[in-house]
């Protein structure tokens, strides 16, 4: 199945049947390629001025591309009114540039593309082979012996869109830390479904509250929640309050798209919240000096609450949220 893009929001003889909403893709650029271009325009537009073209070209098809996979996953078959931005990602006195394009996913009547069968061609450009090269130099380079990357190294593996790589981020991890913008930055650069599989890849890793917690913050900013995953290490995890409470901060966020199926998976879902997250409070009753009972609430920190106090705070805070 092929997807329409275009930036107009009408097409002759073409009627929208039903509409998806917005669809987008981002990716991610090195700042090499734009800080250069800062330097001079002189610069620019000499001799390297084919490569720049050819790099930003590449990218923004690359967008394209997975604006048509985001498409294909609605049940669309085009995208209108189709945009193209690009903002600055930074952090750590290191900076990089996200394009993201975005537009109206939609179901035409009819859908001519230009790319069909007797146009097609086997033929790959050179850079294309190049970077299959570079990409299996890289991964062969950090398979048996992880190092550490250079500014222009880390923003080239984003500009590949190397999935492989996602051992090389949990080594990072755990032995100088993670960061957030990082993360965010490599989870941007790749497909949907390894960024997923790499959120979750690195929760099961994770030892410290602080990877937990960035790990999550990304895995909610990107909308990479899943529950299959979810279910599974809150199981793997049920000894680790830290690692529940990440996951549990998670799946209280909506994910991308629902579906029938999904009705099941979330009733176990609950039921596994629930097994992972019992009560620990201990209920006692205790007569006071009048001989008349009252509840009393005991934490597992040995403090003990008079219940009608806590349903009375509770009841006040309700009223007032």
């Amino acid at each position: 199945m092929d997807v329409l893009i275009t930036t107009s929001s009408t097409l002759d003889g073409k009627k929208i049947k039903q509409y998806f909403g917005i669809v987008s893709a981002h990716v991610v650029a090195g700042t090499n390629v734009f800080s250069d271009f800062t330097a001079g325009l002189s610069d620019f537009f000499g001799g390297r001025s084919a490569t720049y073209a050819d790099q930003i070209s590449r990218i923004k098809a690359q967008a394209l591309t997975d604006l048509k996979y985001e498409a294909i996953e609605l049940g669309a078959n085009a995208v209108i009114s189709v945009s193209i931005d690009v903002d600055e990602v930074s952090g750590g006195g290191k900076s990089m540039f996200m394009i993201t394009a975005y537009g109206t996913a939609v179901t035409l009547d009819r859908v001519y593309i230009e790319n069909s069968e007797d146009t097609k061609t086997d033929l790959v450009t050179g850079n294309v082979v190049a970077d299959v090269i570079e990409k299996r130099i890289l991964i062969e380079q950090h398979k048996s012996a992880p190092l550490e990357m250079t500014n222009d190294e880390w923003c080239r593996l984003l500009e590949l869109k190397v999935p492989e790589m996602g051992d090389f981020i949990e080594w990072e991890m755990i032995s100088s830390g993670l960061k957030e913008e990082r993360l965010f930055a490599y989870a941007a650069s790749i497909d949907f479904d390894d960024s997923v599989a790499l959120g979750y890849q690195l929760f099961e890793k994770a030892s410290k509250e602080s990877e937990l917690r960035t790990i999550q913050q990304v895995i909610n900013k990107m909308v990479l929640v899943d529950y299959h995953r979810s279910i599974s290490l809150l199981k793997s995890k049920s000894d680790s309050l830290t690692h529940k409470k990440a996951v549990l901060n998670t799946i209280i966020k909506p994910k991308r798209l629902y579906s029938s199926d999904d009705i099941n998976t979330l009733n176990d879902l609950i039921g596994t919240v629930e097994a992972s997250f019992p009560t620990i409070a201990v209920f006692r009753k205790k007569k006071g000096l009048l001989g008349k009972e009252k509840e009393l609430w005991e934490c597992m920190c040995s403090q003990k609450e008079n219940v009608s106090v806590i349903k009375s705070t509770s009841i006040f805070f309700a009223s007032n949220a």
